[in-house]
């Protein structure tokens, strides 16, 4: 599972970079790596590697969102990655501002 996620994840980032590397026969050299990720503090494993290309570092979308509380859709017709972060409703503390309540 964690190779398809993996390949998925490469595949899109080659994907979306294929027309930029068509026009110019750049060779893009990317290293599998492992990062500490920590969220709010504490550490968090991600089931699949991240990428360094040129120095710049990837990391798959869905999970990095998913140990965010985000949600996360695709949309294949626009090539749109959308996330959604939740909201906290309390209405425990009451504001006013502006005379509105």
């Amino acid at each position: 599972m964690k190779k398809v996620i993996f390949a998925l994840s490469l595949g899109l980032l080659i994907g979306s970079a294929t027309s930029a590397l068509a026009a110019t026969n750049e060779t893009v050299r990317a290293t599998v790596t492992k990062f500490v990720i920590k969220v709010n503090g504490t550490e968090k494993a991600l089931q699949t590697s991240p990428i360094v290309v040129d120095g710049t570092s990837y990391l798959p979308v869905r999970e990095v969102a998913g140990l965010l509380g985000a949600e996360v859709k695709y949309d294949d017709a626009t090539r749109t990655i959308s996330l959604q972060t939740p909201v906290l409703m309390d209405d425990s503390m009451k504001t006013n501002l502006g005379g509105l309540k």
